[in-house]
Order: structure tokens, then sequence, then C-alpha cells
């Protein structure tokens, strides 16, 4: 079923950061766009040859936002960056339309290993990893949807897409709690190692 990795996923995230991360700013920034987003998931504009979920568009908004306080180096470094990801995704799609034999594991793990391979290697900062990960995702639909529009309909940014998107931002937030609870007993670690060095001193 398109999309119940979405909202499962969303939901799941909004609970963490309503009520498990600390009462900053960011807490509620955060909570905001994910339930802004979840509200959006049904509705739809539509043009001539396309259909966009508001989601994306509201998700590509904040991405843009948020890359706009960059500077003018590290902005032409994450345009590189996300153009990278675009051509991934959208290529992986066209393989997948034109000979899809080949795809025989989910196409959803199969992009978000993809989409993630590519932030670790070319991105060091977290956040700048989910920003690209939007930006990709959504571009290389659109692109994907560019390429195919005298073939067939389709739909940017649907339940589909949104699957793959939300399956990538939730194991890229595993992936940084795991690195965060790591460093945090090495240092638990090596506090209780100085401890025990001066009690038997």
């Amino acid at each position: 079923m398109d999309g119940i990795f979405f909202y499962w996923l969303s939901w799941m995230g909004w609970i963490v950061a309503t009520f498990l991360m600390p009462k900053t700013p960011r807490r509620w920034k955060v909570a905001a766009i994910i339930l802004i987003s979840i509200l959006l998931s049904g509705m739809n504009m539509h043009t001539a040859q396309f259909s966009c979920s508001y989601t994306v568009l509201f998700l590509v908004g904040v991405a843009c936002i948020y890359a706009s306080g960059y500077s003018r180096f590290q902005q032409l470094y994450y345009v590189i960056v996300c153009g990278i990801i675009i051509i991934a995704y959208a290529g992986f799609c066209l393989l997948e339309l034109y000979d899809p034999v080949w795809i025989f594991i989910d196409r959803k793990w199969i992009l978000t290993g993809l989409i993630l391979y590519i932030c670790f290697m070319v991105i060091k900062d977290a956040e700048k990893r989910f920003a690209a990960i939007i930006l990709g995702v959504v571009g290389g639909d659109f692109l994907y949807a560019v390429v195919i529009r005298d073939i067939a309909s389709y739909e940017v940014g649907s339940l589909r897409t949104l699957d793959v998107l939300a399956t990538a931002v939730g194991a890229m937030f595993i992936w940084e709690m795991l690195v965060y609870f790591s460093a945090y007993l090495d240092l638990y670690v090596l506090k209780s190692h100085r401890q025990k060095q001066s009690t038997y001193k």
C-alpha cells in the first residue's frame, strides 16, 4: 500500500519531535514541518502536463529556505550534490521503467540505499543531508516526470515517492541517533575508566 511508510514514519517523527526533543524553537519547527507535510499529503496541484503534491512543494520550500543561509560556495556545492542525487534517482526510475526485470528488491529500499550512500560520501553535516535528500528526491521525481511526459501522465510527489523520501529521512535519523549514542557511550566509558584510575591512585 503506497503511503504507509510515509504516514507511519511521519507520525513517529512527530511524536519524537513533540514529546522527546528538548524544548527549543527547533523542536516546534520540526514538529510543525512534519504535521503540515502530513496534512498536505492528500492535496495535489494540477497543471497542463503535471500533477504535483503540495507536500513536496512545501518540503522543497523549507529546504530552500534552510539552504539560503549558506555561503555562495556552499550553495554551489549543494546544487552539485543535489544534482547528483536527482540524476541517480531519475536514472533508477528510468531503468525500472524500461528494464524492470533487473529490479528484484523493493524499489524504496534500493533508492534509499542509493540516496544515503551519495549523502554520506559527499556531505558531512547531518542537517545538510536531510535537506539534500528532500531536494534530490523531489528533483529526481520531477526530472523523471519530464522525461516520460509523452508516454504517460505522472504525479510528482505521489505517495509512492513520499514513501521513498520518508524511508531515506527515517534511516538517516536512525543513523544519526546511533552515532550520538555511540559517542555518548564512549564518553561514559572513558569517564568511568578515569574514575577507576583515580580511585586506584
